[in-house]
């Protein structure tokens, strides 16, 4: 690798599986050091071992409570000393399919607290850390769903749309600060819980991307390494469709 975030400190919430795992691995081959948390002890511990306790730090961390995260920006910074990379992966997937109507104000909490509040608060207390280290990247992982209509899907949808929202005021906001903050949206990629599902819906889903496949982690982990870079100093507010052509159809 080109060692494209070398000396740079990345925190990756929801990083113990899935795409924040993947984007963590793309960062350290590319030279940075990383910080992850997630709510699961038992996932973060053994991300941290595959990925390296020489270049990976975990911490418990629930992205919807303030001191949970003030505790884990608090941490990264005492053991690496600095934060230039901030990347929003923590998400709630949806669990089950239901319409407006059906959706209970608990549900609508817990949508909107982990993807729209959690990456409010993580841009909150990661950015002061950001402009004493002179600028850097914030990266949101928000979804296609934020711009495509979808039925029995719209708590999920809303929260995204607000990321991305979050994402182009945010630009505004801390360009004189040399920090940039974009997002991006991929379509359905490869994670743990559809690994476990039936081979026909696998292909369904391959079906519906132009390219002819679902997505993997490293598909949005390389987009994360270009907008984390000094590559992308000309880019901020935008929003990356990384989605097989879905949204193109």
């Amino acid at each position: 690798m080109s060692n494209r975030l070398k000396d740079k400190v990345a925190i990756i919430t929801g990083g113990s599986a899935g795409i924040g795992k993947g984007i963590a691995k793309a960062f350290i081959s590319e030279g940075a050091k990383v910080a992850i948390c997630s709510r699961n002890e038992k996932s973060l511990k053994e991300a941290v071992n595959e990925l390296g306790e020489n270049n990976a730090m975990g911490v418990k961390c629930d992205v919807t409570n303030s001191g949970d995260v003030r505790n884990f920006i608090g941490q990264v910074v005492k053991k690496f000393g600095k934060i230039n990379i901030a990347v929003n992966n923590a998400g709630k997937n949806p669990t089950r399919l239901f319409t407006i109507e059906d959706t209970t104000e608990e549900e609508w909490d817990e949508y909107q607290g982990i993807n729209a509040k959690g990456s409010f608060l993580v841009s909150k207390y990661a950015i002061p850390e950001i402009r004493k280290a002179g600028g850097g990247s914030i990266i949101m992982i928000t979804s296609i769903s934020a711009k495509v209509g979808q039925a029995n899907v719209g708590c999920y949808n809303s929260s995204k749309a607000a990321q991305e929202g979050l994402v182009r005021s945010m630009a505004v906001d801390f360009a004189k600060d040399k920090i940039r903050v974009n997002a991006i949206s991929p379509g359905w990629v490869m994670v743990e819980v559809l690994l476990e599902a039936r081979t026909k819906i696998i292909d369904y889903i391959n079906s519906i991307h132009p390219v002819g496949r679902i997505g993997y982690p490293e598909d949005i982990a390389w987009a994360a390494v270009y907008l984390a870079s000094d590559e992308s100093t000309w880019v901020t507010g935008s929003v990356f469709d990384i989605d097989g052509g879905y949204t193109a159809v």
